[in-house]
């Protein structure tokens, strides 16, 4: 008898989100890989620059931009590149401001922007962000952004049906490819 096993959309996120957070804090000999920075607190802190709250449109936070990311980049059709570049950009963020992620809001902005002023890659990488965060605003929930249909709504947008049951493509034998 063949036992299939199968792990929540929830635990998916949970179990990547704490990969990432114990890779980032590994002793720096430990992989070949030098992880330096936690790129998905970085990521969220640029989101919520990008997204902020107290506008009419939901926040970074609200649509879930991070959670998002952080789905769509574990999975195998997600490019090596994209996420190098990621990491790339949130790298060279952190080596410049090392206090970016404690600062105000409004510091974050300005440092934000003096970043994309300074740096060759600077407005591509806030672009790049930018673009990922867009898209967790107006996917589909199940990829894990746009939390309770939060972007949908704000843009008062009808979604069509019928709705992705999971969130990326099977196979016949019911694998995710």
């Amino acid at each position: 008898m063949k036992i299939k096993k199968t792990i929540s959309r929830r635990i998916f996120i949970s179990v990547s989100l704490l990969a990432g957070t114990s890779l980032a804090l590994m002793p720096q000999g430990c992989t070949q890989t030098k992880i330096k920075i936690d790129l998905f607190k970085t990521l969220a802190a640029v989101q919520e620059v990008l997204f902020p709250k107290n506008l009419l449109a939901p926040s970074a936070s609200e649509f879930g931009a991070t959670a998002y990311l952080a789905n769509v980049a574990t999975h195998s059709s997600f490019l090596t590149s994209d996420l190098a570049f990621l990491n790339y950009g949130a790298k060279e963020l952190m080596q410049d401001h090392h206090d970016f992620l404690s600062l105000s809001p409004q510091e974050k902005d300005d440092t934000l922007r003096e970043f994309i002023d300074k740096n060759d890659s600077g407005q591509n990488w806030v672009s790049f962000v930018l673009y990922f965060s867009i898209e967790a605003l107006l996917a589909s929930p199940i990829y894990g952004g746009n939390k309770n249909e939060s972007g949908w709504k704000w843009l008062e947008h009808n979604a069509g049906l019928p709705q992705p049951k999971v969130p990326f493509a099977q196979n016949l034998k019911g694998e995710t490819i």
